[in-house]
């Protein structure tokens, strides 16, 4: 008898040690922009991932700055996330080059290629909220027009914001120097720098994450702002009337990657492929931001005043990830170096 009972009491353990397992196997953990980018992720495409591969994902805010934050993680051999939502073409292209973010096996970058306008799938990920980087003025002020003349206090006064992406205002500032848009990359760095010293004293804040950006300009601590493109569209929804000016604007590619030394790699790509095939999913999620998105299907799910809003339905001048990726070194130490001197 109490060998049976022992036998019983091995099986529950045996049971009970895989459903542990099992739920550590079926977790996923997301890095974030967080804010409305986070709830909108999952809200649309995270809770019905759950549910359809019964599977649990945990998002975390972050807000940005993942080269560094993801090369920290390496060096400590502890890397924390499997996937990262959404990070900018510059740094997903750096940290792929630099063997921390994983090559999409090559059977599902066939099936995500099948289903996604072309050029939305690269060796590494898959466009999500690909950015519009804008100009955004409260209702009641004097707006610039053009990039250029975001950079002229005088005729344009008013306390203003620059998001803290060298990324995307380095060349943003290049344009407004007069560089012409076939010429932007290599970017001229010391004109974009010249430009930007000229107007850091009336930079009154460089957001750090997108609802940092909201924050300056609902509660009027700025005028106007260089930022992001959902998060300005967002606040018009939610009470903040806002010019939004795209003329001079950027695009910045958004991308899901998957790190190389991700602890959960496998369910990762699983989530690649939900999002891809998914294009109702990524509807619903450009309704709340509207970012650009992979499906092919995407456009014609949304109504007109939501399509009118995407990067896509604007002229705007692609960020070049490749030679950012090549500068990023270069690039890290001039802007914390101007960062220093301008706050």
């Amino acid at each position: 008898m109490r060998k049976l009972r022992n036998i019983v009491a091995i099986a529950i353990t045996a049971a009970l040690a895989s459903t542990v397992a099992y739920a550590a196997d079926n977790k996923l953990v997301m890095a974030s922009w967080g804010g409305i980018f986070k709830d909108t992720t999952q809200k649309f495409i995270a809770a019905p991932f759950e549910k359809a591969m019964n599977a649990t994902v945990e998002i975390a805010d972050v807000g940005g700055g993942w080269a560094a934050k993801i090369q920290a993680q390496k060096a400590a051999g502890n890397v924390q996330w499997d996937i990262i939502d959404s990070i900018d073409a510059g740094s997903a292209e750096y940290l792929y080059k630099n063997g921390m973010v994983a090559a999409l096996p090559a059977d599902l970058a066939a099936k995500l290629k099948a289903v996604s306008i072309p050029g939305t799938v690269t060796e590494y990920g898959i466009e999500e909220g690909s950015t519009g980087v804008v100009i955004a003025c409260r209702k009641d002020v004097k707006c610039p027009t053009t990039s250029a003349e975001f950079f002229d206090a005088k005729a344009f006064p008013g306390a203003r914001a620059i998001v803290n992406e060298p990324n995307q205002v380095l060349p943003f500032a290049a344009l407004a120097a007069g560089v012409p848009k076939d010429k932007l990359f290599p970017v001229d760095l010391d004109k974009a720098f010249a430009l930007l010293n000229g107007i850091k004293s009336e930079v009154s804040v460089w957001p750090t994450s997108g609802d940092q950006q909201q924050q300056v300009l609902r509660s009027g601590e700025v005028d106007m702002a260089i930022m992001w493109n959902g998060r300005a569209y967002d606040l018009t929804q939610k009470g903040t009337p806002l010019t939004l000016v795209w003329n001079g604007a950027l695009l910045d590619p958004g991308y899901i990657v998957v790190l190389k030394d991700a602890p959960n790699k496998d369910l990762a790509f699983k989530y690649l492929e939900y999002y891809a095939t998914h294009a109702q999913q990524q509807a619903d999620w450009a309704k709340v931001l509207p970012y650009g998105m992979a499906s092919k299907d995407v456009a014609g799910l949304l109504p007109k005043e939501i399509a009118d809003a995407l990067p896509s339905s604007h002229e705007t001048v692609k960020i070049d990830p490749a030679w950012f990726a090549e500068h990023q070194a270069e690039i890290g130490k001039r802007w914390q170096e101007f960062l220093a001197a301008a706050q």
